[in-house]
């Protein structure tokens, strides 16, 4: 029988820390290169949303999907969440 280790808990890699580092500095280089009038406002928001996600998750080294690394900078570590 497999025992289920909880994704939380595993350390990061560092080539996996690095990577979210570099997709967050393209994809808020994309936003300002599209600026809101190429991307529209809710556009430009996501995506400026999405590169913060990445930047946050790769230098705090947040466990799991990088959508969760900005709410997580402001939850008590008990009620961090993380998805898979």
């Amino acid at each position: 029988m497999q025992e289920h280790q909880n994704l939380a808990t595993l350390p990061p890699l560092l080539f996996g820390r690095l990577s979210r580092v570099a997709f967050g500095v393209v994809t808020l280089a994309v936003a300002v290169a599209f600026g809101s009038g190429g991307l529209g406002g809710f556009g430009f928001a996501a995506v400026v949303f999405l590169g913060l996600s990445f930047l946050v998750g790769g230098l705090t080294g947040n466990p799991g999907c990088e959508l969760s690394s900005l709410p997580n900078l402001v939850l008590p570590s008990e009620k961090r969440v993380h998805f898979p």
